[in-house]
């Protein structure tokens, strides 16, 4: 998990090289893409050599990294074919895994040097092949070649793809250090029956530009003289109910046609997600699993309700928010100064780069302010790195990926985080400090990833200004059971 350590360690070396790049625009998230669960405290671990190093102030994680990429097998494939299947034109599904040239651009150059780096070092053609990865992987699996070596398809199609047998364990490859920093150790929990098969990590990126956050437009903040809710975020305060608190008087009929529409003013614009962001933001998940990894619905009812009742009054009463049907209606209200909140995903503090008026970056909200940490999910369109079942040369296999992953944590997570996002677009040196927290704790849960029939639910009462969750889940219960059962046969016969 790139955790508030990790980011802040990569400031300083994002102050280096500030003055050498610029970033093109990443694409948006979730429907509009082309344009533009785990349990919730799980945490990083820290790397086994931090105490070799010393004290924890004494630890270099970068020294660290460039030590465990020279530990890596050394060996050459004598020019041999890597191929890597990749989900074709979803944001940068593409880019984040292969480029052709040099451009410049910083994100660009760090990938093409990645890549040109273990090429060299292992005498290897990688290649890219963009398109439906489930189709690409199963051709290869059905015709028992090993076409690609790896396979980044969105999460939502690696869940199927591992419960079809299409994929390897990451927990029977050896050589490859899981609990290391370069790797996300939200996807590593969201094991089942112990079992793993996709995994998230510096090695992709795309599931940072699909992660939630909320921008804020410091102007209307200003002239409504509101406070600036960095500080409520330091003291623990930034919960739902000072979020409502400030959105509450926003909203205006600006055109005076005594409608509240697209072209007026509100508190809060967001997507259909938006709800779900406050569900796992109050630390609340649908499934999880056991001691032997059997995944199962353990909901707290209680809370939800609790937090479905706080969103309500923000997403149906009082006209406080507007979820437009087109997402670029919303980016352009944010853009024009017609939104004090917009919550969306990382990728839009670069969509929103023209915007004249200052904005600032801030995490999901807490439940309350006894809940002691801000949690954040990223959308299933998310890319993760995964393993076909015909990738047989196994030591080729994980000395590439944990070499990419190392590598990517040295040079394409400090251009695209400190240089491309906080130093470039963001509007403020706060901004860092909010994004550090925002992807501190990320979420991944399997009732939702796994589309057991209950994940949807919470934004869908949201929507109707109902709290009546405990109907709702009674309805879907049987369904979600029977759901879970199925992927739990499905995994049993899988190696």
């Amino acid at each position: 998990m790139k955790t508030k350590k990790v980011l802040a360690a990569l400031l300083s070396l994002a102050l280096l090289l500030t003055s050498l790049f610029s970033l093109a625009a990443c694409s948006e998230a979730t429907e509009s893409a082309e344009e533009g669960g785990v349990k919730a405290d799980a945490e990083s671990p820290e790397p086994g050599a931090a105490e070799e190093a010393g004290t924890e102030e004494d630890y270099d994680p970068y020294a660290y990294a460039r030590q465990k990429l020279e530990e890596i097998p050394a060996a050459s494939y004598d020019g041999a074919s890597f191929g890597i299947a990749s989900q074709a034109g979803t944001g940068n599904s593409e880019k984040e895994i292969w480029v052709e040239d040099l451009t410049g651009d910083v994100v660009n150059d760090a990938v093409f040097n990645r890549n040109l780096a273990l090429a060299k070092r292992f005498d290897l053609e990688i290649f890219l092949q963009p398109g439906d990865v489930m189709n690409l992987v199963r051709q290869s699996v059905s015709a028992g070649d090993a076409a690609y070596k790896i396979a980044f398809p969105n999460m939502a199609t690696a869940t199927g793809m591992a419960q079809n047998g299409m994929l390897l364990d990451y927990m029977q490859l050896d050589n490859l250090n899981l609990t290391d920093v370069w790797w996300d150790q939200g996807t590593l929990a969201m094991d089942i029956m112990g079992k793993v098969y996709f995994m998230n990590g510096d090695i992709n990126f795309l599931d940072n530009d699909v992660t939630y956050i909320q921008l804020f437009n410091k102007k209307l903040i200003s002239d409504l003289g509101l406070d600036v809710p960095y500080d409520l975020v330091r003291e623990g305060k930034w919960t739902i109910d000072a979020f409502r608190e400030m959105c509450v008087n926003v909203t205006a009929d600006l055109d005076g046609d005594g409608q509240y529409t697209d072209e007026d003013r509100y508190g809060y614009v967001t997507t259909g997600e938006g709800p779900c962001t406050f569900f796992y933001g109050s630390g609340l998940t649908l499934v999880t699993t056991d001691a032997e990894g059997i995944p199962a619905l353990d909901i707290d009812v209680e809370k939800t309700v609790a937090t479905l009742e706080k969103v309500v009054k923000i997403i149906s009463e009082d006209n406080i928010t507007r979820i437009p049907k087109d997402v670029a209606v919303g980016k352009n209200m944010f853009m024009t100064d017609r939104v004090l909140f917009y919550g969306e995903v990382l990728s839009y503090i670069v969509n929103v780069r023209e915007m004249e008026t200052a904005f600032g970056v801030l995490p999901i909200p807490k439940y309350d302010e006894m809940q002691e940490k801000h949690y954040t999910y990223c959308n299933a369109i998310s890319s993760t790195a995964c393993v076909p079942t015909t990738s047989f040369d196994i030591g080729m296999i994980t000395s590439v990926l944990e070499g990419m992953a190392i590598q990517s944590f040295i040079d394409v997570t400090p251009a695209y985080y400190e240089i491309a996002l906080t130093r470039k677009y963001a509007r403020d040196s706060e901004s860092s400090e909010m994004l550090d927290i925002a992807l501190a704790n990320r979420v991944y849960d399997i009732g939702r990833f796994y589309s057991v029939g209950v994940g949807d639910i919470f934004q869908q009462l949201a929507a109707k200004g109902s709290t009546d969750f405990a109907s709702a889940l009674a309805k879907n219960q049987k369904l979600a059971a029977k759901s879970l059962e199925r992927i739990v046969k499905d995994f049993s016969k899988l190696d």
